[in-house]
């Protein structure tokens, strides 16, 4: 009988504790990684890996996926390159909270920010958006499934234009208007998200510059 469910032979092994590279075994069994080495027993499957890198799935932390993700379970290209994790709603940017007379600002600041096609995130998100909230974000990407794992940052864009419309970009927020953008970020940390991003550099304007 098989002492691994799948053993990956004669890679060079790179861990990621920063310790050296080096060339061995990888066995798995029920899921999980059980061992490391010059492995002598057999594997079920076994990959000859000779010549190839094994490494744990790398986490790209700055991805601009927040749309992608309802068209692209892959979130391509990320996984081409051993990605494994990404990590959306960075630099202040994204598409929840958003509320449904907001949508088109938000997806114009995406094309003017990020160079993507405003006719691929109006096909790809629908006239009819699955959330409005930054929870009703997350729970719409966990129904639809991804490939790979998904954590998300809520932006500091949405958050303001959830509050002020197109006055977000036009006048400084009042007191009682930053209440409750305070409140909002609360909330999407305690429905999961892993922080606030925003950014101040001078290219991440709004949609109209």
């Amino acid at each position: 009988m098989a002492e691994y469910d799948l053993l990956v032979r004669g890679g060079t092994v790179v861990d990621g504790t920063g310790a050296a590279a080096f060339r061995g075994d990888v066995g798995v069994r029920d899921g999980c990684i059980v061992d490391i080495g010059a492995l002598k027993g057999q594997g079920a499957r076994e990959v000859d890996a000779e010549g190839a890198i094994v490494a744990p799935g790398f986490v790209d932390i700055h991805t601009h996926y927040d749309a992608q993700v309802f068209w692209d379970r892959m979130m391509t290209i990320s996984p081409w390159h051993g990605v494994t994790t990404v990590i959306l709603g960075n630099c202040g940017f994204g598409v929840a909270p958003t509320k449904p007379r907001d949508r088109d600002l938000i997806l114009r600041t995406l094309e003017n920010v990020e160079g993507m096609s405003l006719d691929a995130l109006q096909a790809g998100l629908g006239a009819e958006w699955p959330f409005s909230t930054f929870g009703e974000f997350l729970s719409a990407i966990e129904s639809r499934g991804t490939a790979i794992h998904v954590g998300a940052m809520v932006g500091h864009t949405p958050i303001r234009t959830w509050v002020m419309g197109e006055d977000a970009v036009s006048r400084e927020a009042s007191p009682e208007e930053i209440e409750e953008m305070r409140v909002l970020v609360a909330a999407a940390l305690a429905e999961g998200a892993l922080g606030f991003a925003t950014s101040k550099a001078p290219t991440h304007v709004g949609y109209d510059g």
